[in-house]
């Protein structure tokens, strides 16, 4: 479990606090704390898609789009 934590620090995680606090940096983006706010949107994708995929639902590109905005919704400033 330790490689897939590092690897999912070092491709996903790591661009997202970059991209969050650059878009913070330029008062695009309402985050405090930018680990906390990468943490939490990385935790929305998986419990959405979890959640869809539990339920039988697809995770098809209109629940995608449907479940960025609203986890982009919760970072705008």
């Amino acid at each position: 479990m330790g490689e897939v934590m590092q690897a999912n620090d070092a491709w996903i995680a790591e661009p997202l606090r970059e991209l969050i606090a650059e878009g913070r940096d330029v008062g695009a983006f309402a985050a405090d704390d930018v680990a906390d706010a990468v943490n939490a949107i990385l935790g929305a994708v998986m419990l959405g898609v979890l959640g869809r995929s539990m339920s039988g639902g697809g995770v098809g590109a209109a629940f995608r789009e449907r479940l960025t905005d609203q986890i982009v919704r919760g970072v705008l400033a």
